[in-house]
């Protein structure tokens, strides 16, 4: 055997016996508890589980020894290199038994080493894609063949593709949601019931819908929704237009046919259609625009499935058919060469269709596309016929839709369709002359700022990528007032019209005032990618496409993390997602901007960002392009390790629990604890006592104090039931048993505590209670601690 060989097998034994550590560890985390978590090592299960290991890098290595032996055509010598590079990072799994010294209960535990795992792996296959990318450019292989492949497809096959790719996605992405019970939600219930109207009633009376509650077959059978009826219609119709009842109409019936989880689905996929429609109109105007079908897709990806788009297009709202017609209009009369009246007709037809979708906040959309498509028209084709076609479609559209309107609400006002319902001139002006001066000017422009950088629903912290689109519209390109004049004229309204009267986010997912102009924010993503990109920014740009990629995953499996309200009277400025990104001893949180409609001007993180993108964007014309740079192969390594250090210590480290802002509690006897927040079930009546208000199932109370306590005692129990309750002190049982129509009392001395920052001591207790038989209306339970502080 040679040299090489001997150093390779070498390698590989060391690699496993290495990596092996840390699945032993997660395996043996669920024999572990907080009094004993040390790791005890087993001879033979470890040299079982090295051997298996190291069989199969080897089978691996060798398949990918062949691989790029036979593929890109590298030495022996090389291949060798190249493919063990990757095992490098396997040697940091022992990292994972300093997670111990931060020992919480086992099952955080589990997950920090499990997420550890998902990391390391991770990161072999980012450094597999670095190798294989940089061997690609010198002689492609697979982008050679994808390419070939994309090529030799006809614009109507592509098209096709993509929209078949962008469905599926959708649709895994609704079923996800409906499969955690994350039914319709905010508005959603309420188009709906405007459609089930249609369908059960033939008319659009919602009253003895609301009455009979017809709205709980697709909502939870105890939900009590408040009705949504627009004034001075004695409580018959909606202030919700009724474009999206009509759009989901026909998947509704089916849906309603089959019952059960169909209900649900087919509603979603009808607006699935319309976004991966959507997406396929950016992809036709980046084709037509020139740019390159690389670019093209890139961008095409990057819309279709990030935050908003992604949501939007499996939930029940106007934004995102409201997109779809208005980019639609926007790409014809862009790229309009000839002026057949049939076509000018259309185009002014469906721009005057946003009505239906929402009579009042689409006019932002509305005029702008028509004072635009007509300026075109009369500017390319002299004829005032041309014009007259376009005007004509806008016409019968608007009288189509006043037709309809005061047919159910007796008026033409355009704010009867709304929750302020029909006004006369003079109510109008009182109300122009509220937007104009009622409205402290500083809600105006946090609001706008909101919409990019609020942490619950801001487009750039839950798509970041969306930065180097605004960045695109500062940067050098040739031709671009061609389109950049236009796109602003039309979008630019609608946001500060919609930032102007204080517009925020309801009970729906992130960034709802800005998926109708959405389109318009990504075509700024052309003159990013096609001007040169700026060196610093050159790394950020692929990281910001991760994120952004990454995010609705994340979301999907934390779904409330999607509806978080933003608007008047909401005071909690944390993002959810950025909760579960934060650690017990670090709340991400604190450090990110928060645009609420409260006093915003001793929130530090605010000023921060915004001086820090203020200095990007007024220096990123001057920064130097990237460079091309021939780096040694090792030295791509250095950035993923460093990488996955830092990644451990931020996820795997500490605790993956966030405790939020604690309260002071001042017990009768003196004692004083810093208790963190609890469920909103449990009440708590006096210092240490609380109310349980459900059962069969778990609560957990966290709380600190500067001192060690030296005695923990607990009561449970009821007089009005029995009750089988378990008491864990962190992971350990305390109590274990039934509460006989009494309460238990449990003492527990000299209590170990998790040494916590700032010097405090911090302790758990969960509580879980149970119902020996079904009970109609359980009596709550009643919990109490008393906690006794080291005095000396």
């Amino acid at each position: 055997m040679s040299r090489n060989s001997l150093l390779k097998l070498a390698f590989l034994l060391f690699v496993s016996f290495t990596f092996s550590l840390l699945p032993l560890l997660a395996r043996q985390s669920f024999q572990m508890n907080f009094f004993h978590h040390s790791f005890q090592l087993s001879f033979l299960s470890w040299v079982v589980l090295s051997g298996l290991i190291f069989i199969g890098l080897s089978l691996y290595y060798s398949f990918n020894h062949h691989f790029y032996t036979r593929i890109y055509l590298l030495s022996s010598h090389q291949a060798t290199w190249l493919e063990l590079s990757h095992y490098i990072l396997l040697i940091l799994a022992p990292l994972g038994l300093l997670s111990l010294r931060h020992y919480l209960v086992a099952a955080d535990l589990y997950i920090r080493l499990k997420l550890f795992l998902i990391f390391l792996l991770g990161g072999i296959i980012w450094v597999k894609i670095l190798w294989i990318s940089r061997l690609e450019k010198e002689q492609p292989f697979w982008s050679s063949f994808l390419s070939s492949w994309w090529n030799s497809l006809s614009q109507k096959k592509k098209s096709l593709v993509l929209c078949l790719t962008a469905l599926i996605l959708y649709n895994v992405g609704s079923v996800a949601l409906i499969s955690q019970g994350m039914v319709f939600s905010g508005d959603e219930p309420h188009y709906l019931l405007i459609t089930h109207s249609l369908l059960q009633d033939g008319d659009f009376n919602l009253k003895n819908n609301y009455s009979h509650q017809d709205y709980r077959i697709y909502m939870r059978p105890w939900v009590t929704i408040t009705p949504h009826v627009a004034p001075k219609t004695e409580g018959k119709y909606s202030f919700h237009s009724p474009g999206v009842s009509f759009l989901v109409f026909p998947f509704y019936a089916l849906g309603y046919l089959l019952k059960g989880f169909w209900l649900h689905f087919f509603p979603r996929l009808a607006m699935t259609l319309w976004g991966a429609l959507l997406g396929l109109q950016v992809y036709l105007f980046l084709s037509n625009f020139k740019v390159s079908q690389k670019t093209t897709l890139l961008i095409w990806a990057i819309f279709s499935f990030t935050s908003p788009i992604f949501f939007y297009s499996f939930h029940l709202y106007p934004e995102i058919p409201a997109a779809l017609i208005s980019f639609y209009v926007f790409r014809k009369l862009f790229f309009l060469k000839s002026a057949p009246p049939r076509q000018l007709f259309l185009l002014g037809f469906l721009t005057t269709s946003l009505l239906w979708l929402h009579s009042l906040k689409y006019l932002f959309i509305l005029v702008p596309l028509f004072i635009y498509g007509s300026w075109l028209i009369l500017k390319k084709f002299s004829r005032p016929s041309s014009w007259l076609s376009f005007l004509l479609g806008s016409g019968v559209m608007t009288g189509l839709y006043l037709t309809f309107q005061y047919s159910l609400y007796h008026s033409f006002s355009l704010s009867a369709v709304s929750w302020r319902g029909a006004v006369s001139l003079p109510e109008s002006f009182e109300y122009l002359k509220f937007l104009l001066f009622g409205i402290p000017g500083h809600f105006r422009w946090e609001t706008l700022l909101g919409y990019w950088l609020d942490q619950r629903d801001g487009l750039l912290f839950y798509s970041p990528i969306y930065l180097f689109a605004l960045l695109g519209i500062i940067a050098p390109f040739t031709n671009k007032k061609r389109l950049l004049t236009p796109l602003l004229g039309v979008i630019a309204p609608y946001i500060l019209f919609s930032a102007w009267l204080t517009q925020r986010t309801g009970y729906a997912p992130q960034a709802r005032p800005l998926v109708a102009v959405s389109w318009g924010l990504i075509l700024g993503m052309i003159f990013y990618l096609e001007s040169s990109p700026r060196k610093i920014l050159h790394s950020g740009f692929k990281v910001c496409v991760f994120l952004s990629l990454l995010f609705p995953f994340l979301q999907l499996l934390y779904p409330y993390s999607l509806y978080q309200l933003t608007t008047q009277g909401e005071t909690q400025r944390a993002g959810e997602l950025f909760l579960h990104l934060s650690n017990m001893h670090f709340d991400l949180t604190k450090c990110l901007p928060s645009f609420l409609k409260i006093d915003n001007r001793y929130w530090w993180p605010n000023w921060c960002w915004l001086v820090g993108l203020t200095l990007l964007f007024l220096l990123y014309r001057f920064l130097p392009p990237v460079k091309k740079i021939s780096r040694p192969v090792a030295f791509s390594l250095l950035p993923v390790v460093l990488s996955l250090v830092g990644l451990y210590f931020w996820f795997v480290y500490y605790p993956r629990v966030n405790l939020g802002t604690p309260q002071t509690v001042i017990f009768p006897q003196g004692e004083r604890i810093l208790l963190y927040p609890y469920s909103r079930v449990a009440h708590q009546e006096k210092p240490g006592r609380f109310k349980l208000l459900e059962i069969n199932r778990d609560y957990v109370f966290y709380f600190a104090s500067a001192r060690p306590l030296t005695r923990l005692q607990f009561e449970i129990g009821t007089q009005r039931a029995n009750y089988r309750v378990d008491l864990d002190y962190f992971d350990v049982v305390l109590f274990k048993g039934e509460t006989a129509y009494s309460f238990r009392h449990i003492e527990l001395k000299n209590p170990h505590p998790y040494k916590y920052k700032k010097g405090l001591f911090l302790y758990r207790v969960r509580v879980s209670i149970w119902s020996r038989q079904p009970m109609k209306s359980p009596p709550p339970c009643w919990f109490q601690i008393v906690p006794w502080v080291q005095t000396s």
